[in-house]
């Protein structure tokens, strides 16, 4: 008797990047592997009637997709625990990125058949007004002000992945020129730190925004943060490390991170945000990090197919 094909649950988010695949394609391409697939789209229920035969799930789309899919998943608890797969159809991709995952639809596919399973870790903070949950980074400072910069531009001129990154970069260098520092304190388990900062981020994964990577050894399965925090006066350091990244350079984040577990910090401006999102009730209160070790397993490409 033949085998079945494996059942794979598809989330996909067919307006991510520049909307390439569709529905149709991304299904064709994963049959035409050897899959069967249930298909719901990231807009819609996603995680609503998981069969119990499913292999693994797949996420198809950018880094927003993934961090909300993984944490509605977090939310089902062990109901729904399966495999995760990541199809990268983002602009930024750091997430998949972060992780040796390979844009190329059909070789990602392929290697479904033979992979290896990654540990994910999540990180959590609490002392805001629900607690929040992050997949790549939490921070303040310049980030969060881009953000909502780019939140507020009329983007309707761009056109392609390599102009969103270079308004991107441009926006990011321009306020890195003008921010006003705020003083952080960081509590860390054998050492407290308050400076006057432009930028604090707490990273889960190497890279954060337009492809910058913060953190060039951050690994989301060792079981610690790496807490990159430029200072005041090192303003100049960070300008001419974004300058040299927008002429296409891919170089080291000058300054080394600090590596911790956990951590209390707090922050007395405004400008704060965990992924994707702006977060406003800090209140310049104390918030505490905590990160929890690998409550997600990632399918990532086997030794043997690379």
């Amino acid at each position: 008797m033949k085998k079945p094909a494996p059942l794979v649950h598809v989330i996909h988010n067919p307006g991510a990047g520049q909307q390439k695949h569709s529905e149709k394609k991304l299904s064709s391409a994963i049959e035409r592997h050897g899959f069967s697939i249930d298909y719901a789209s990231s807009e819609k229920r996603s995680l609503k009637d998981i069969r119990p035969e499913t292999s693994f799930i797949a996420i198809a789309g950018g880094d927003g997709t993934i961090k909300k899919t993984i944490i509605k998943l977090l939310d089902k608890k062990l109901r729904y625990k399966r495999p995760v797969a990541l199809l990268p159809f983002g602009t930024a991709n750091n997430i998949a990125t972060s992780l040796g995952i390979s844009d190329d639809l059909d070789r990602n596919i392929a290697s479904w058949s033979n992979y290896n399973l990654r540990k994910f870790d999540i990180g959590q903070v609490t002392g805001t007004t629900e607690p929040l949950f992050f997949i790549e980074s939490f921070g303040f400072g310049i980030f969060p002000k881009l953000m909502q910069k780019l939140e507020d531009m009329d983007t309707t001129a761009i056109k392609t992945a390599e102009d969103e990154f270079k308004i991107a970069l441009d926006s990011l260098l321009a306020i890195t020129e003008t921010y006003a520092a705020h003083t952080c304190s960081i509590e860390l388990p054998n050492e407290k730190i308050r400076k006057k900062c432009i930028m604090v981020e707490i990273m889960n994964i190497s890279r954060l925004g337009p492809n910058l990577r913060l953190s060039e050894h951050a690994d989301p399965s060792d079981g610690f943060f790496d807490v990159v925090i430029v200072e005041e006066n090192q303003r100049e350091i960070l300008k001419n490390y974004i300058a040299e990244i927008a002429k296409g350079k891919d170089i080291v984040f000058p300054m080394p991170p600090i590596r911790t577990k956990h951590l209390k910090i707090k922050w007395n401006g405004k400008d704060a945000h965990v992924d994707d999102q702006l977060i406003n009730d800090i209140k310049k209160s104390r918030l505490k990090v905590n990160l929890m070790h690998s409550l997600v397993e990632i399918m990532v490409e086997s030794e043997k197919l690379k």
